[in-house]
C-alpha cells in the first residue's frame, strides 16, 4: 500500500512538473511543435522506422527542455547577479537541447528526403 501512495505521489510531481513547464515559453512553442509533427507523422507514408525515431527524439526534446528549465530555476536561485560559471551552466544545458533539436530536425529532413 506504501508502494502505491508513492506511485500515486511520484506522479502528482510530475503533473505539477508538466504545468511548470507549461508556463515556459520554449517548452510552450515545442509542445504547440508538437501538435503540429506528431499528426504530420502519423499520417505521412514514412516508414514505421522514421515514425518511431520522430517521435521518440520529440520527446526527448521535451525532457530536455524541462531539465534546461529546471538547471536555470535552480542556478536563478543560486544567484540573481551575473555569474559566469553559472552561464557556462546555463549555456551547456541550452546546447544539449539545441542538440536534440538539430537531431529532430534531421531526421524530419532525412524522412523527407527518402
Amino acid at each position: 500500500m506504501h508502494s502505491l501512495k508513492k506511485l500515486y505521489s511520484n506522479f502528482i510531481n510530475s503533473l505539477n512538473g508538466l504545468g511548470v513547464g507549461l508556463k515556459e515559453h520554449s517548452f510552450v512553442m515545442e509542445v504547440i511543435g508538437g501538435v503540429v509533427l506528431i499528426p504530420y507523422v502519423l499520417i505521412t507514408n514514412l516508414e514505421l522506422f522514421f515514425k518511431i525515431s520522430i517521435v521518440t527524439v520529440y520527446f526527448l526534446l521535451l525532457a530536455f527542455e524541462l531539465l534546461n528549465t529546471s538547471i536555470e530555476k535552480l542556478s536563478d536561485k543560486i544567484t540573481t547577479s551575473f555569474d559566469q560559471d553559472i552561464k557556462k551552466i546555463k549555456d551547456l544545458s541550452s546546447a544539449a537541447v539545441f542538440l536534440v533539436l538539430f537531431v529532430l530536425v534531421s531526421l524530419i529532413i532525412i524522412s523527407i528526403i527518402i
